[in-house]
């Protein structure tokens, strides 16, 4: 979702144009850094995630798909999007969506790029250097302080013909996309064959929530397989099929859900044969949005064994996180989202849970700066020190901080 960062980098090339400090247009102008100030000090640092969200969906009353050229949601805009981001997330009065409609019909077999390069400074609130721990996207326990890249994507989306699309994405050398995508019924249904990421809940770009790292969903997590999905009405759903992180493993999930006015809400489901048993993970989420304030949840929980013994008494491991942001301006917005993973019920102390606090600010139409602070609370029910042999494990426990400053430009 290319649309964040653009509004960041527009705001920013009119910073050189603010009046005098007499003006009251210059107080005006300010708010947003003054505000930005006052989160900070308010919060200890906000980090915030920039990406096209489900909230748009809601406050539009549309699909991803209105707004992407993938019909899922998530990367490169199409043209409605990209007109969408131009204006600051929102439509210009005389928006003729018909006009639009017909232009893209006229661009076929269209090659399109896009490059997203992200890099973060990571400050850690238990620095050892003798350790040498370096500091990682995820790290939860004392590290050196490091620069480090975050990302470097470049995506190339073709479209073969009206209803074909073709996309291959790189990160640094690493293939992370790999997909056709078919408009099978327009709107409905739409089929996408190859490596892609599994469509389970609300779609995030941010792969370090906890739930998700717990669970191995998180956004730079890919697989190998087939996905169907599409929407009727108020209605979407989907489904795959993939590898299950093996050769000889096998896997499958599904979605279903609704969007009610500014609701969007539903449950996703897999069912995966990984080792010797079977894995499941359910979860339920929902996303609302009005007037600059949206709110996402999502509940997780799963287990392993027999098929036929998936009972609550066998539910191994839960997981969950509320969110909530607020674009303050089109180019600022403050969030902050709760999390906690129980790896194993029957585990006493193992659970963690992490407090993520943020405020981005798109200074130039492609490009946003973003300040994150990270609190992994301690678990009163952790066990004793020098019974823990993880050093890992016992510092999360304990509770690790970090602040996070990232810039970020895409084109």
């Amino acid at each position: 979702m290319n649309s964040y960062t653009n509004d960041w980098t527009r705001y920013l090339s009119h910073i050189t144009l603010l009046p005098k400090p007499s003006d009251i247009q210059r107080g005006i102008s300010l708010f947003p850094w003054l505000a930005f100030i006052a989160s900070i000090s308010l919060s200890l640092f906000f980090p915030i995630i920039v990406e096209a969200r489900p909230e748009f969906a809601t406050e539009l009353g549309k699909e991803c798909s209105f707004c992407h050229l993938d019909p899922a949601g998530g990367g490169p805009r199409n043209r409605v999007g990209e007109i969408f981001e131009e204006n600051y997330f929102e439509f210009p009065e005389d928006f003729d969506m018909e006009a639009v409609t017909e232009e893209v019909k006229e661009v076929v077999k269209r090659l399109t790029t896009s490059l997203d390069f992200q890099t973060a400074f990571i400050k850690t609130t238990h620095v050892s250097e003798e350790e040498s721990t370096i500091a990682g996207c995820n790290s939860c326990h004392s590290s050196v302080d490091r620069f480090l890249l975050m990302q470097a994507e470049v995506t190339f989306n073709a479209e073969a013909s009206e209803h074909v699309r073709l996309t291959l994405s790189n990160n640094a050398g690493t293939t992370m996309n790999a997909f056709a995508t078919v408009d099978a019924i327009p709107k409905h249904l739409y089929v996408k064959v190859g490596q892609f990421r599994l469509p389970f809940a609300i779609k995030q770009k941010d792969h370090n929530i906890l739930v998700r790292e717990g669970y191995g969903l998180g956004s730079n997590k890919r697989d190998v397989g087939v996905e169907i999905g599409g929407s009727a009405g108020k209605i979407f759903y989907n489904a795959a099929f993939f590898n299950a992180n093996t050769g000889a493993a096998k896997g499958g999930l599904g979605t279903f859900g609704a969007q009610l006015g500014p609701i969007r809400a539903g449950a996703s489901a897999i069912l995966e044969k990984s080792t010797e048993d079977w894995e499941r993970l359910i979860g339920a989420f929902l996303t609302a949005s009005y007037a600059g304030v949206s709110i996402e949840g999502e509940f997780n929980f799963g287990n392993s064994g027999e098929v036929a013994a998936f009972t609550p008494d066998a539910v191994d491991s839960k997981g969950y996180y509320v969110g909530a942001k607020y674009r303050i301006l089109p180019q600022f917005t403050v969030a902050g989202r709760y999390g906690l993973f129980d790896p194993d019920r029957k585990v006493k102390g193992d659970a963690g849970q992490r407090v993520t606090l943020s405020a981005q600010y798109n200074f130039i139409e492609n490009g946003a700066i973003s300040l994150f602070y990270w609190a992994n609370l301690a678990n009163a029910d952790h066990n004793a020190d020098d019974t823990t042999k993880d050093k890992g494990t016992r510092r999360q426990l304990q509770g690790t901080d970090q602040i996070i400053l990232m810039s970020r430009f895409w084109f």
